[in-house]
């Protein structure tokens, strides 16, 4: 699910604008910047974000695996604008120079425990879902204005695990000092991208029109997306069915979803004293969530079906 436009040879760009402090190249990372639990779509598998400041942090065999992983989508030339495998030499000061976060099965602790699971012989092919880098979108003067990579592994597919790189990318983005975030380059064929940007509170900006010559698509040009996202303080001014999920759960079950960190449990209890659940006429049906005396539509797709009833009703 790439978002990315950057020259992976280029020089490294680093964040000089905006608010101090600026980001040391390597550096330990903000205290604010903490390992994120998170739960699958399945609601039972647990999984864990790590963030890293640097490549060097990373285990050998598992920068050796995301790097064999995007030169596959690369390879694949669907998604990526690529042409030429990236050598693993060059992959991790390009992946993470800036910032980068690996999800990997289970409730990890710290980065010590990732170095541990590669000293004892973890396959990386299981245990790894997917990563995602945060950097400068330009230099200079406007450095504060950032840009994401996202690689999803063979191992997460159809798992959620996009949308919550997503969730933690707009979470740590304005904690990195970022204000706005750009991906510049998504193609309109790029469907699974598409919902997610749409559905984490991204607006289509622009559009680049017949600027991909995409292996799956040879005879004719593809459109790409350009989208933009203002950043919030806390990163948590978007509004994702993911989110709504947890506030059901919460409401239904009165406990926490699990992976639910201490942040998250307060923002539920918070949550709590402004929504509701109400039966429905069937009770075979799922309740309705209630914001107010609104009824809450999560789903992207029945939100553009409610949308479009309410234009046709309007403007028939």
């Amino acid at each position: 699910m790439p978002a990315m436009l950057d020259d992976p040879m280029a020089p490294v760009i680093y964040r000089t604008s905006g608010e101090a402090p600026f980001p040391t190249p390597h550096a330990p990372l903000p205290k604010e910047i903490e390992i994120r639990q998170v739960t699958l779509r399945d609601r039972v598998t647990k999984a864990t974000l790590i963030p890293f400041s640097a490549p060097e942090q990373v285990p050998a065999s598992l920068l050796n695996y995301l790097c064999a992983q995007l030169n596959r989508e690369i390879e694949k030339g669907d998604t990526y604008p690529m042409i030429n495998a990236m050598s693993l030499e060059s992959f991790g000061p390009y992946w993470f120079a800036n910032f980068g976060a690996v999800m990997l099965l289970g409730e990890i602790q710290d980065v010590q425990q990732v170095k541990q699971m590669e000293e004892n012989g973890r396959d990386w092919e299981k245990e790894c879902l997917g990563s995602f880098y945060i950097k400068p979108n330009y230099p200079g003067r406007s450095s504060h204005v950032c840009n994401g990579g996202f690689l999803v592994t063979d191992a997460s597919r159809n798992r959620g695990v996009g949308r919550l790189m997503g969730e933690g990318y707009l979470e740590w983005a304005p904690k990195l000092g970022y204000t706005y975030s750009v991906f510049n380059l998504v193609y309109e064929t790029n469907v699974a991208s598409l919902r997610i940007w749409d559905a984490l509170g991204f607006k289509r900006i622009g559009k680049v029109r017949g600027c991909g010559n995409l292996r799956s698509y040879p005879d004719y040009l593809v459109d790409a997306i350009i989208y933009g996202r203002d950043l919030g303080p806390e990163g948590e001014d978007f509004v994702s069915e993911e989110r709504f999920d947890k506030i059901r759960f919460y409401l239904k079950n009165g406990s926490y979803p699990n992976g639910a960190d201490r942040a998250e449990k307060s923002r539920l209890r918070s949550a709590a004293t402004h929504y509701r659940l109400v039966p429905r006429d069937d009770p075979n049906e799922e309740e309705k969530l209630m914001l107010k005396d609104k009824e809450v539509i999560s789903d992207p797709v029945k939100q553009y079906d409610v949308a479009k009833l309410h234009h046709n009703e309007h403007h028939g």
